[in-house]
């Protein structure tokens, strides 16, 4: 009888589907757990109703974009401390206004385009080493 294997789970919220459906394929194969949220105004039920150990966030998307949906993930002791990768494909330059906020908070951000072992460390730095997955035997 094995024991059961914890699978941490990431919440991807992004409102581009097939990136969404290339994240959580590629996740699942490094041995996460993925669930995804394709709209930003519906995230933080989300994600509360989830219960993730990280969350990937695009910046912008529709009515609320990732900006507010940190507000709102920063404000609420419940989800306040999980960790969030922003990832935008918005040029660095526009993200300067926010710069000094996005550090205080912490939240690491990606640009795209990014390659897959950029995304895979990225998480990795994420999470604590007790919430990283055993690597999955073929």
């Amino acid at each position: 009888m094995s024991a059961t294997t914890f699978l941490p789970r990431i919440v991807v919220v992004d409102d581009d589907e097939l990136l969404a459906e290339l994240l959580q394929t590629f996740l699942a194969d490094l041995g996460y757990d993925v669930a995804y949220c394709p709209r930003g105004d519906e995230a933080f039920a989300f994600i509360q109703a989830h219960r993730p150990d990280a969350i990937i966030l695009d910046l912008r998307m529709g009515e609320v974009g990732g900006l507010g949906v940190l507000h709102l993930l920063a404000t609420d002791p419940r989800t306040a401390r999980i960790p969030v990768l922003l990832c935008t494909g918005v040029a660095p330059v526009e993200l300067q206004a926010w710069d000094e906020v996005l550090t205080r908070m912490g939240v690491p951000i990606l640009f795209k385009p990014f390659t897959l072992p950029e995304l895979a460390a990225a998480v990795r730095a994420l999470l604590p080493s007790d919430k990283t997955p055993v690597a999955r035997r073929p």
